[in-house]
């Protein structure tokens, strides 16, 4: 009787998993490549690397511009598969002419910011994955709290948080990630959705998802209910990229903010660049062989 039952179990978990999938592959969730990507002749050239852009989404309504509460960050896989870069990008960075990220991608779209990350990455991005923060509230409460730590106590709301260890939950993940704990121009921000990618893939790695096809199942349902992503990112890609993380010691996975510098304008504003002197040696590393070296010791500095 417990055999069957097992078996009983399994089954279900499949047809389970089963759905989860063609939800995930349906056309309905599918970015149309040419709404996605800039020009061919302006990228640069596809390798053996996998890269990742996701976009956390905030409701609408919930921020002043569409894109400046959005979590964006590149998730690199390097040919090697020995180690992962996570780079979690400030919207409020200034690109060009005054204009930040988060109003060029505004006005421009995904090639936009697509192209941006780019140009001064200096990688190809092979996928884009939209997420709704809801839908990632939903994986929280699937895996459990997320232990995040905050530099500085706010709230937001009814929500308060503490200088600290917060955990957070699906009620709590979207408010903790699109705040601005301080007028630093989305810098404690970003810190905090940086802080967020890391609780969240450490708990994707230790929770078991592999032994527990029920709960995998339900994971990839509720990523599967919020997500849109180009055309290539099908669940068997999703599963390529999931394992090589997985298959890594978490030292081998250095979640970090894109090196930038803050500055007062005239009218007291705080003003976000990307380093001038970081960020050349973040795209050679990016690019080559001691890619491990440079971002861990991002790491130890705090970005």
């Amino acid at each position: 009787m417990a055999k069957l039952k097992k078996m009983v179990s399994a089954v279900g978990s499949m047809k389970d998993l089963g759905s989860a999938r063609a939800e995930f592959d349906d056309s309905s969730r599918i970015l149309p490549d040419a709404e996605i990507y800039p020009p061919e002749d302006i990228r640069p050239e596809a390798t053996d690397a996998r890269t990742l852009l996701l976009r956390v989404t905030t409701p609408d309504g919930q921020q002043s511009r569409a894109s400046q509460g959005d979590t964006f960050a590149v998730i690199h896989i390097p040919a090697s598969s020995d180690f992962a870069a996570v780079l979690a990008i400030n919207p409020s960075t200034q690109i060009e002419s005054g204009q930040t990220f988060a109003a060029l991608a505004d006005e421009g779209g995904w090639p936009v910011v697509v192209a941006i990350a780019e140009e001064f990455l200096g990688i190809r991005v092979d996928h884009v994955a939209e997420l709704d923060v809801s839908a990632l509230g939903n994986v929280v409460d699937e895996l459990g709290i997320l232990p995040v730590y905050s530099r500085t106590a706010f709230s937001s709301g009814q929500t308060e948080f503490v200088e600290g260890t917060n955990n957070l939950d699906s009620s709590t993940t979207g408010v903790f990630t699109t705040a601005d704990p301080v007028d630093d121009a989305g810098q404690t921000r970003t810190r905090n959705q940086r802080a967020a990618l890391r609780a969240l893939i450490h708990a994707l790695k230790s929770g078991g998802l592999a032994k527990d096809p029920n709960k995998g199942a339900t994971v990839l349902s509720h990523f599967a209910s919020g997500i849109h992503h180009d055309a290539a990112l099908t669940t068997l890609e999703l599963g390529k990229i999931a394992n090589s993380l997985r298959q890594l010691q978490a030292d081998d996975i250095a979640v970090v903010t894109v090196p930038t510098t803050s500055r007062r304008a005239d009218d007291d504003t705080v003003v976000i660049d990307f380093d001038s002197e970081a960020m050349p040696a973040l795209k050679d590393a990016l690019a080559g062989t001691d890619l491990p070296d440079f971002f861990r010791y991002l790491v130890s500095l705090g970005y």
